[in-house]
């Protein structure tokens, strides 16, 4: 993160990085990229993502055609109609009051008694199980274990090093597939980490596909319904727990899973505990605020905005290739074939577009510009590619907003937050995903 941002700084907006690498910090060149109808095709980088040889997702799956029909198979599974009557806010909801009855019984801070809080951990705990009870109908039970069950944050945090790595070299990924380092991959009999993972996938769409199953009301069951084959389902299931938590073979195009919400709710939070924050609770639903209510907030919509923009939570490269006949860039001839990675981080701290002071967390920017509907409309441009756009935009997005906007207001309706440690507030890296913790804090009732 800080890195991309220093580099964009010195350089301007491409810039080489490696033989056949640039790294573009250009909103408009990134979105012509991804376009619908761009020619331009995922990178080398997507290599990383997969999981088994031989098979893609519709994370590393470079081929368009084959991306296309993944995406229009899955496509369903995110508009939420499978989850019931009200959709993905079930899930969160009862998360939301998971998560509530959590600290109401071990983190709240009286005069007498010091109960320090940590947000990083609580964040990840409620990421997982929201996406577990969306995806398969039934919460992981991170929240009412309150701790990291089959050690999944653990091994996760000690991957991403490795993932960086990969990144950085993505011919590295057809190595780890070799003897004999393939026998220290994850398998689906392990008790813990990503085998776990893998094992609870197959588990749960073979128990789905038995003839005597009832239809779900979750995302296993849009899958189903949208045409997915037994290996299809296997896979992409195993994805969407990987979604819940990236680890070495990560889905890199997907801030839909724990560890990208996670990380924004935590940088989130962070910011607003350090900043004078104000919200009235009086006109909205009891108890948890809806979708719409926390969308018809101005102020919780650009405290959102603002956390994304601060803190993207996707920090990877997510290289694309220059199609055949290559392509002007920034005034730049480049040749077919080179990998142009994506700066999400400079992009969001841009002067011209956010203003002098883009280096400083301020809600209120996006209440100024409101009547300037150029600058909004640049300013919110610049900020969705984070998610990707056209044929690559993420398809978890609505998922992740819907998360932040009840989890965001219903902790502070609730309770007072307060630093343990202003000097040292967090302990955060950034390589693929942004890894953090130690938000320790102090809560007190409202």
């Amino acid at each position: 993160h800080e890195n991309m941002l220093a580099t964009a700084a010195k350089y301007g907006p491409l810039v080489r990085i490696g033989p056949n690498d640039l790294l573009c910090t250009d909103p408009e060149t990134l979105r012509r990229m991804s376009a619908v109808r761009s020619r331009y095709t995922k990178g080398v980088f997507y290599e990383t993502g997969r999981i088994i040889p031989g098979c893609n997702n519709i994370g590393c799956e470079r081929d368009e055609k084959r991306h296309k029909a993944l995406r229009a198979k899955m496509g369903g599974a995110y508009n939420g109609r499978e989850n019931g009557s009200r959709g993905f806010e079930g899930s969160i909801d009862r998360q939301v009051m998971n998560l509530v009855a959590l600290i109401e019984k071990k983190y709240i801070s009286t005069p007498g008694k010091l109960r320090p809080f940590d947000l990083c951990a609580k964040a990840h705990f409620f990421s997982l199980d929201v996406i577990s009870d969306a995806s398969f109908g039934k919460a992981f039970g991170f929240l009412v274990e309150d701790r990291d069950l089959h050690r999944f944050i653990e091994i996760n945090d000690s991957a991403v090093p490795i993932m960086n790595i990969l990144q950085a070299i993505p011919s590295l990924t057809g190595v780890v597939y070799r003897w004999p380092f393939n026998l220290a991959l994850p398998k689906d009999g392990d008790g813990v980490g990503f085998g776990r993972l893998m094992g609870l996938a197959k588990r749960c769409v073979e128990e789905r596909l038995h003839p005597d199953a009832k239809p779900g009301q979750d995302m296993l069951q849009a899958f189903i319904n949208g045409g997915m084959t037994y290996d299809e389902l296997v896979q992409h299931m195993f994805v969407q727990m990987e979604r819940i938590f990236p680890g070495i073979f990560a889905t890199i195009t997907s801030v839909a899973g724990s560890i990208t919400t996670a990380a924004a709710i935590r940088h989130t939070f962070l910011a607003i505990v350090s900043t004078p924050f104000s919200i009235s609770s009086n006109l909205v639903s009891r108890p948890v605020i809806t979708d719409a209510e926390a969308q018809s907030l101005p102020y919780l919509q650009a405290v959102i905005r603002e956390g994304r923009r601060m803190w993207p939570p996707v920090t990877g490269l997510g290289s694309k290739q220059v199609p055949k006949g290559g392509d002007l860039i920034c005034g730049y001839p480049i040749p077919e074939g080179t990998q142009v990675s994506h700066n999400y981080s400079g992009i969001m701290r841009l002067k011209e577009i956010f203003g002098e002071d883009a280096d400083a967390f301020r809600p209120e920017r996006w209440l100024e510009v409101g009547g300037n509907e150029e600058q909004l409309r640049a300013m919110s441009s610049a900020l969705e590619l984070a998610f990707g756009n056209g044929k690559y935009q993420c398809l978890g997005k609505r998922i992740v907003l819907m998360e932040m906007g009840k989890i965001l207001f219903e902790l502070l309706r609730r309770y007072n937050f307060a630093l343990m440690d202003p000097q040292h507030p967090i302990k955060s890296s950034s390589g693929v995903f942004w890894v953090g913790s130690d938000l320790i804090l102090r809560l007190t009732k409202r």
